[in-house]
């Protein structure tokens, strides 16, 4: 899908994606002081869920910290958003003096250790988010959807990191998937 195979219906929904996706994370982002672009915005969203299955104990300790800095080790915008994906979502609305990929770049792996911490705060607005995200996928099934992709980062992280009490992280990734729709 390119931007010159956009419908007026899919450019409409594309605006109201962003615009639902910026409402819900206005107050991380007022908080955090971290104005992002709509492709940072994507990209920052395509981790949430590690942060998610991260903070599912409500701890973040230091094997936490050390898959989450490995994940996060080559986060890149240029790199993750491709130029028709960029395209599309240039159609939605981007505020003044949102800051450069590189400065998110730096900043990415602190602000999901952030959010991971403090997920208390923020877990209604980060499931609403990706869950609103998820509209964009046009083949929920295909491997390379939103969905598979934010499926498999929640498998992931349990895989690789449950803690004490595997069983009650699992109950909760399995909650937040429910609610995202995976």
């Amino acid at each position: 899908m390119n931007a010159t195979n956009l419908t007026a219906e899919d450019r409409v929904k594309i605006v109201e994606i962003f615009g639902e996706l910026r409402q819900f994370l206005s107050n991380f982002m007022n908080d955090r002081d971290f104005k992002m672009s709509n492709a940072q915005i994507f990209t920052f969203l395509t981790y949430a869920p590690v942060c998610l299955a991260i903070a599912s104990d409500r701890e973040v300790d230091e094997n936490e910290i050390r898959l989450l800095d490995k994940i996060t080790k080559d986060i890149d915008v240029t790199n993750m958003v491709s130029l028709d994906l960029m395209e599309i979502i240039a159609i939605a609305n981007e505020p003044e003096e949102i800051m450069l990929n590189e400065e998110f770049n730096m900043r990415i792996d602190s602000e999901l250790l952030f959010l991971s911490r403090n997920i208390d705060k923020y877990e209604n607005e980060i499931i609403s988010s990706v869950k609103s995200l998820l509209k964009i996928d046009k083949d929920r099934t295909a491997e390379t959807s939103l969905t598979k992709t934010f499926s498999k980062w929640f498998d992931f992280v349990i895989e690789k990191n449950a803690g004490r009490n595997k069983q009650a992280e699992m109950e909760k990734v399995s909650k937040y998937k429910a609610n995202i729709g995976l």
